[in-house]
């Protein structure tokens, strides 16, 4: 089921720290990007100050984070959770009391497609540190699926409503998959992980993350609509990538974890798999970093394997995580015949290309601000 409810609050009281002429006037108090002058009672960035004049009076009922205020919030990852975020601006001083006009209250918050287990999740420290229930906060954040969801569902709508005229339909499957490669995209650029790589591992390693995350993820929007059931749909993708990929797809649906939470964090594990080198055969498999990209993996895997073990215990963690190895390797064979698919390729030249040069951008920015 589909929820756009979350349960976890904000902490209610929130010390302050007053502005003194002794503190670093450099430095974002709330994400730690470069800053000069105080807004609002704090040392702040001109985002960080923007973001809280937009946000300081929304009702905070509707304003709650998912992981109960355990997001570390810096410049990278600042936009992933606004409740923690304006939860900084308030420690650090920031006051309402300074606007010079009064704002009027927000009713609506834009919502998010979420899945109903995040109503039920309450951190068990037992089990997680403070440091992995971020790790899975940013994660979680990282792959934005709501418009993909949206075009899902478009899908299946306009198939039921109406015998869809085959140019339409046909436009429609088109602008879900261009859906799914930008979000896949968005995606590679929101991991801090994968933004934080060196150069030459992270040229090597995006077209197979790109190959990697935008096959799964339509392959968990496929099992969650249904969308081979409907005739029209499953026709048009039949044409584009050959019944072997629809075959494969099949067996790897079967392996599928409804849980979101689970769907993100395998994404995340599968998208720095070195396994697959079908698409470039001359990369060789010791031209990355090996020990960094693994040091990653592991984290990522502790993280599944503990949250998995929090959530359902550890019997039916141990059921779930042999689902997601399994799950791999049906995608893993999937690769072979995607990747022969023109209108594929097409689109992951583009995303890594975009991808490639976006990071590059961000690297040149950040050395020219700390010099």
């Amino acid at each position: 089921m589909l929820s756009t409810n979350t349960t976890l609050n904000l902490p209610l009281t929130i010390e302050t720290e007053p502005v003194t002429k002794k503190q670093n006037l450099s430095q974002c108090r709330i994400c730690d990007a470069p800053a000069q002058y105080a807004y609002f009672g704090a040392i702040s960035c001109n985002s960080c100050k923007m973001f809280f004049k937009r946000n300081a009076t929304v009702e905070q009922e509707t304003f709650k984070c998912n992981f109960d205020g355990y997001c570390e919030i810096k410049r990278g990852n600042r936009q992933m959770c606004p409740p923690c975020r304006l939860g900084k601006c308030f420690q650090f001083g920031m006051t309402t009391e300074k606007f010079r006009s009064p704002r009027p209250t927000k009713t609506k918050t834009k919502s998010l497609v979420k899945l109903s287990i995040l109503n039920s999740l309450k951190p068990d420290h037992s089990l997680l540190t403070t440091s992995q229930w971020t790790l899975l906060s940013n994660l979680y954040n990282s792959y934005d699926e709501s418009q993909v969801l949206l075009l899902g569902k478009s899908l299946v709508d306009t198939h039921n409503s109406l015998q869809p005229m085959n140019a339409t339909y046909q436009k429609l499957v088109e602008n879900y998959l261009l859906s799914l490669y930008e979000t896949t995209g968005r995606y590679l650029r929101s991991n801090d992980d994968i933004c934080k790589l060196s150069f030459s591992d992270r040229s090597t390693l995006l077209r197979n993350a790109a190959d990697n995350v935008s096959c799964m993820a339509g392959a968990f929007i496929i099992h969650h609509f249904d969308l081979y059931s409907l005739d029209s749909y499953l026709k048009i993708m039949t044409a584009m990538f050959g019944n072997r990929a629809i075959f494969l797809t099949l067996w790897a649906m079967k392996f599928i974890i409804s849980d979101i939470i689970i769907f993100k964090l395998a994404l995340s594990l599968f998208a720095l798999s070195k396994t697959i080198y079908s698409y470039s055969p001359n990369i060789s498999i010791d031209s990355t970093n090996s020990s960094t990209i693994f040091h990653i993996q592991n984290k990522y895997a502790e993280v599944t394997w503990k949250y998995l073990n929090y959530r359902y215990g550890w019997y039916e963690a141990v059921k779930h995580f042999h689902s997601i190895i399994y799950w791999f390797m049906a995608l893993t064979m999937l690769m072979v015949p995607v990747q022969t698919c023109s209108t594929h390729v097409d689109n992951i030249d583009s995303l890594v290309e975009l991808t490639e040069l976006t990071l590059i951008l961000d690297d040149a920015e950040e050395i020219i601000e700390t010099k």
